[in-house]
Formats: structure tokens, C-alpha cells, sequence
């Protein structure tokens, strides 16, 4: 049995990688932009233009399309009111104002400082028009405006099982 040199192995591994693979045209490492036309040398095999903004310049007034899919589909009310993470501008300065009114102290138990936060007398989703009035508001610390009836979720669905249940016709008993 004839023994297989390194030699013969190399040599038969490129025979057999000619005849099997197929054959992949060269790139050439010059391409076209397809913005400004101009010819530069690619370092990637995929760049298609010749700089980033050559790139961003294309792109101008093309919507991306998973936004033009679902454009119109819901109703996009979200931008009339002002309610986000962190507030409106109204928002940020009317509590602020009940900070500054109150000399940043706790209303309730009278506390100077800490975690202070604005509340309002009359429910914010309640009252709209009341919602950035100076009267409405006094600073609480976070301890005293969680036993407020009007704090967080949990407190409001309680309040709207109350309404509903008032709202409900009581059966006067007969003898």
C-alpha cells in the first residue's frame, strides 16, 4: 500500500475542491456608489455606498415599513394629552409651585425634605380643569400620600367599585 504524503494530500484535496465546489466569480474591491456615483474602494463586501451620509441621504422621505403597514390602523391619540414618564412642562411647573408654596414640607405630618410629592385635593382624572390650579395641590411626603383615598391603582379601583355599588337600587325590606 503506497503511503499518502503531506505532498499528494494537498495536491488531491485541491484537484477534488476545483472539481466539486462551485465557482464563485472574484469581486473586485471597486464599487459604485449608488447615491453619488462616485468609485471607491469597498472594505466590505456588501457597502453599497460611499460614506455614511451618501447612506442617510438616500434614505430621506423613505418611511421604514413596518410604520407605513400599520399606518392609520389605530387611533393615535396619545400625543393630546401631556401625560408621559415624567410630565408636561404644565405638569413639572405646577408641582414646583406646590413645592415652593409649601417651603418643600409635608403637609400632613409636617416633615422638611425627603421624598415630597404633589397631590391633588380633587382627582386629576376627575377634575381636568382643575388639574394645574395652585389651590388644588399640597406636598405630602410619599408616606402620607399612600393613605390618601386617591393614591395609585389599587385605591382607584377600590373608589370605582364603591361608585358602582352606590349607583345600585336598594331593596327596601318588608315585613
Amino acid at each position: 500500500m503506497r503511503s499518502k504524503t503531506p505532498e499528494y494530500r494537498t495536491a488531491y484535496w485541491k484537484a477534488w475542491r476545483l472539481k466539486n465546489l462551485p465557482y464563485k466569480k472574484p469581486r473586485s474591491s471597486a464599487a459604485v456608489c449608488l447615491f453619488c456615483k462616485k468609485t471607491f474602494k469597498r472594505d466590505r463586501i456588501s457597502r453599497k455606498y460611499c460614506s455614511n451620509k451618501c447612506h442617510n441621504e438616500s434614505r430621506k422621505g423613505i418611511e421604514p415599513s413596518h410604520l407605513a403597514a400599520n399606518r392609520g390602523r389605530k387611533p393615535r391619540t396619545y400625543f393630546l394629552s401631556c401625560r408621559d414618564k415624567h410630565g408636561c412642562a404644565e405638569d413639572r411647573e405646577w408641582r414646583t409651585t406646590v413645592f415652593k408654596r409649601d417651603d418643600f414640607t409635608c403637609r400632613a405630618c409636617g416633615v422638611k425634605g425627603g421624598r415630597l410629592q404633589a397631590h391633588h385635593v380633587k382627582a386629576f382624572k376627575a377634575h381636568p380643569e382643575l388639574r394645574h390650579v395652585l389651590s388644588n395641590g399640597l406636598t405630602l411626603c410619599l408616606d402620607c400620600h399612600r393613605k390618601t383615598d386617591t393614591y395609585g391603582w389599587a385605591n382607584y379601583h377600590k373608589l370605582q367599585i364603591a361608585a358602582r355599588r352606590m349607583g345600585q337600587e336598594v331593596l327596601a325590606l318588608t315585613p
